[in-house]
C-alpha cells in the first residue's frame, strides 16, 4: 500500500472500510439529535478513532521489512537427519520446510532470502519456483537399488528387448530376474560383489500387444525382494519391401538376402549376368522383374540396397529419379560400400570420410570385432548416426527430404556370420533398415515428454498432426487443453494429470483410433531410478556450492496492542459520555 504499508486481510478492505463508514454515520445521525447538548465534535472524533481502530484491527495491517539472512532448508524424500542437523548447527535460525511434490512450494520460497536443498531433490516439474531464488543443492547417499536403465518401450514382434542398467549397493547372493507379464522368468543375473552391479538382461517377446514386465530382485533361495515394472508395447512387423540391385551376385547380398528373408521382409533381388541381362530372385513376394527405374517402379519398394558401382553407373536421369523418389516419397536408399565410395566427393556420395587407419572395430559392451575399411565419417550438417553408441562409427543416414540415404564402413558383415555372431549381425541390420525405411504416414504422431509418468504428477506430451480440428480426451474423458506451436503449427503440447496407475491412453475426441497408450506407475516404483535422475537434474540445475543471499522485502505484522487500547478507550469514553450529559 503506501510507504511500505499493507494489509494482512487485503480481500476485505473494501467491505471492511465501507462496513466502517456504515458504523460511523450511523452514529453521526444518532448523536445528531444531541449536538446542542455540547460534547458532539469531540464525541465524533472519538467515534472516528474508534471505528478506525476497529477496521484496523480486522485487517491487520503489515509493514514491510528487509530481508537478507532468512535460509531456508528444503527437505526432501531420502534426506538423512544428521545432514539436517549438521546445517542447523553450521547456518543458524535456518528454516525447515518439508517438500510435498503434490502441494505447491512456491509460497514458502517467497520470505526466504536463499535455500539448501537435501535429500533426493525436487521434481523438475517445480523448478520453476526456484527461479529467482539463491538455492543450493547437497545430495545424500545413493540410495541401494537400480540406479540406471535403459530399455525400449516400443518393440516390432519379433525384436529382442534388452534391459540394461546399474544397480547400486547390491545384497550379496541376490539376483535380478527379468520377468514376463505373468511372472516367468525370462533372464537372471546374479550379484556376487557388493559394489554397482552393470547388468543387461534379454528376451524375445512373443506376443502383440500392451504388457507389463517385472524387473525383479530375489534372494539366493529366491524370495521376492522388490520388484518394478517394465511397461512394453509390442506391434506388428509392418511388411518392408526391399529391393537390392548388384552389377554381379556377392557373398554380402548372398547371406544378407538369407537374413532378410528368413526376418520376414518382402526381398527382390536384381543381379547383372551381362549388359542388359539379369537375375531375379523374390523372397515372401511375388514375381515382378524391374527392368527401368521409373518413380512408378521404385515407389513399390520401400528401401532399395545397391553396391557402390551400381549406382554411382547409373545416369543423371536414373540418379535424379532415386533422389526424387527419396525426397518425394520417403524412400530409403542404403549403398554398400567399397573402395570408390571413399574417394567420391561430398557432393556425390552423400557423406564426407576421413581416412583414420583402422581396419577393424571391436562391438561396444562385447568383444566382437568387425572388418571395416580404414575410414570414418566426418560428422556435418544433416548426417546421423545409426545407434552410434551401440556399434560407433559404423553407419550413418542423411537426410533427403521425406526420405534418407545411408552408408557404413563395413567391409564383410557377413564375416560376422561365419563366427557364429548371428545376433550382431541381425542388430546392424535390423537397426539400418529400422533408420531407413520409408515410414507410414501417420494422422497423428504421438510422444512422450515425461520418462517416468507418475500418479497425480503432470504427464507431458507432444503431438504433430495435419487434422483442422483437435480435441484430445484423457483416460477419464476429460479434455485436454493443447498449446500450438507458433513456429510450427502442426506441432501441439499438452499436460495431463494421470489418476490411476497402468496402462492410461488420449485419444482424437472425433475418431477413437487416434490413440496413445502410456503407462502410469506408482510413486513407489523405480524410487532408487527416479532419486538417482532427480539427484543428477538437481545438481545440474542449482549447483552445490553456497551462493550469496538475496534481500526480500517481506510484511511482518503491526502490532495491534496499540489499536485495541484505542478501541477500548473510545467505545468506554462512548459509552460514559451520555450518563455523564445526564448529570449535568
Amino acid at each position: 500500500m503506501i510507504d511500505g504499508l499493507s494489509f494482512a486481510q487485503k480481500e476485505l478492505l473494501i467491505p471492511v472500510v465501507l462496513g466502517g463508514l456504515l458504523v460511523f454515520v450511523a452514529f453521526i445521525f444518532k448523536e445528531w439529535k444531541t449536538r446542542n447538548k455540547g460534547r458532539f465534535v469531540f464525541n465524533s472524533i472519538v467515534a472516528f478513532l474508534t471505528v478506525l481502530a476497529l477496521v484496523l484491527i480486522v485487517l491487520e495491517p503489515t509493514k514491510e521489512v528487509k530481508m537478507q539472512d532468512q535460509q531456508g532448508l528444503l527437505l526432501t524424500d531420502g534426506f538423512n537427519e544428521k545432514q539436517k542437523d549438521s546445517l542447523e548447527a553450521v547456518f543458524k535460525g535456518i528454516q525447515p520446510i518439508e517438500y510435498n511434490p503434490k502441494k505447491s512450494v512456491r509460497k514458502a520460497l517467497d520470505s526466504l532470502t536463499s535455500a539448501i536443498v537435501i535429500g533426493n531433490g525436487v521434481e523438475e516439474f517445480d523448478f520453476y519456483a526456484f527461479d529467482s531464488l539463491p538455492t543450493t543443492y547437497v545430495p545424500s547417499e545413493i540410495p541401494s537399488g537400480i540406479t540406471l536403465l535403459n530399455f525400449t518401450n516400443q518393440l516390432v514382434l519379433g525384436d529382442e528387448l534388452r534391459v540394461k542398467g546399474m544397480y547400486s549397493k547390491p545384497k550379496l547372493s541376490a539376483q535380478l530376474v527379468l520377468q514376463d507379464s505373468r511372472g516367468n522368468g525370462l533372464d537372471s543375473i546374479p550379484f556376487k560383489e557388493k559394489s554397482n552391479h552393470h547388468f543387461s538382461l534379454k528376451t524375445v517377446p512373443k506376443a502383440c500387444g500392451n504388457f507389463v514386465y517385472q524387473l525383479a530382485e530375489k534372494d539366493s533361495v529366491g524370495k521376492l525382494l522388490a520388484s518394478n515394472p517394465l511397461p512394453i508395447t509390442i506391434r506388428e512387423k509392418e511388411p518392408v519391401s526391399i529391393l537390392i540391385i548388384n552389377n554381379f551376385p556377392t557373398f554380402e547380398t548372398k547371406y544378407l538376402k538369407n537374413f532378410l528373408a528368413d526376418a520376414g521382409y518382402e526381398v527382390t533381388v536384381r543381379s547383372q549376368l551381362t549388359k542388359g541381362k539379369y537375375k531375379f530372385e523374390y523372397f515372401n513376394t511375388k514375381a515382378s522383374p524391374v527392368y527401368q527405374f521409373t518413380e512408378e517402379s521404385l515407389n513399390q519398394f520401400n528401401v532399395v540396397i545397391a553396391d557402390t558401382e551400381t549406382y554411382f553407373n547409373f545416369g543423371k536421369s536414373v540418379k535424379n529419379r532415386f533422389e526424387n523418389s527419396i525426397r518425394e516419397n520417403g524412400l530409403g536408399l542404403f549403398i554398400q560400400p567399397s573402395e570408390r565410395l571413399f574417394n567420391l566427393g561430398v557432393n556425390t556420395s552423400y557423406f564426407s570420410f576421413k581416412r583414420d587407419g583402422r581396419n577393424e572395430i571391436q562391438l561396444s559392451n562385447s568383444n566382437i570385432t568387425v572388418e571395416k575399411y580404414p575410414f570414418r565419417f566426418s560428422e556435418a550438417f544433416a548426417v546421423n548416426p545409426i545407434n552410434a553408441n551401440e556399434f560407433g562409427n559404423l553407419s550413418y543416414y542423411k537426410q533427403l527430404g521425406l526420405g534418407r540415404v545411408a552408408t557404413a564402413t563395413l567391409t564383410s558383415s557377413y564375416q560376422l556370420l561365419l563366427k557364429g555372431e548371428e545376433q550382431a549381425y541381425s542388430r546392424i541390420w535390423t537397426q539400418i533398415l529400422d533408420k531407413i525405411v520409408k515410414q507410414k504416414a501417420l494422422a497423428v504422431e504421438w510422444k512422450s515428454q515425461t520418462e517416468l509418468p507418475i500418479i497425480g504428477a503432470p504427464f507431458n506430451f507432444e503431438l504433430r498432426t495435419g487434422l483442422e480440428e483437435l480435441s484430445i480426451k484423457n483416460t477419464e474423458g476429460n479434455r485436454v487443453p493443447l498449446l500450438q506451436n507458433s513456429t510450427v503449427p502442426f506441432k501441439y503440447s499438452g499436460t495431463t494429470y494421470p489418476k490411476k496407475k497402468g496402462w492410461n491412453r488420449l485419444r482424437i475426441e472425433t475418431d477413437s483410433t487416434l490413440q496413445f497408450s502410456y503407462y502410469v506407475y506408482d510413486d513407489k516404483d523405480w524410487k532408487s531410478l527416479s532419486a538417482s535422475k532427480n539427484r543428477v537434474a538437481n545438481a545440474k540445475q542449482f549447483g552445490t556450492e553456497l551462493k550469496e543471499n538475496r534481500t526480500v522485502m517481506v510484511n511482518r505484522p503491526i502490532s495491534l496492542l496499540l489499536f485495541y487500547i484505542l478501541f477500548l478507550l473510545g467505545i468506554g469514553w462512548l459509552w460514559l459520555s451520555p450518563k455523564l450529559s445526564a448529570q449535568s
